[in-house]
């Protein structure tokens, strides 16, 4: 046995990994979906000024990535954004919805919208928190 230590970002056999883990997850909890999900904010001339890209798995919605074009921030776009994924994401069967981000981002906004701290890890980066949130439904 071996282990390599790669620096490329999809290297061959990658996949295997992600493989070997969804087995394992759907052995322990069943075959639940995984759905894609991404909204986009496109202005007139169909370039893309913020949006929302995640996942619903395990019956909650990951929100990997949300972005709101600075000029349009609190004009409500990122509420609406908000909003209309976990709608989506309910659809889906989805109980709650879960992110993380960091103090020098958007705290206060996601606690206006609902989302309580689950956990904290300092100094990512340094002088800096990384922030796990998360909101649950019903």
């Amino acid at each position: 046995m071996r282990i390599d230590i790669l620096k490329e970002a999809d290297p061959p056999g990658a996949d295997d990994i992600t493989a070997g883990l969804r087995a394992h997850m759907i052995e322990q909890t069943g075959n639940l979906p995984r759905v894609p999900l991404t909204l986009m904010i496109r202005d007139a001339s169909n370039r893309v000024r913020g949006g929302i890209r995640g996942n619903i798995v395990l019956c909650w919605l990951q929100i990997d990535h949300f972005w709101v074009d600075e000029a349009l921030r609190g004009q409500g776009y990122g509420s609406r954004l908000l909003d209309l994924a976990e709608d989506a994401a309910r659809s889906h069967g989805a109980i709650g919805s879960q992110l993380t981000t960091s103090t020098f981002q958007a705290i206060g906004f996601y606690e206006k919208q609902g989302y309580a701290e689950i956990g904290r890890l300092k100094d990512r980066p340094p002088g800096h928190d990384r922030v796990w949130m998360a909101k649950r439904w019903g």
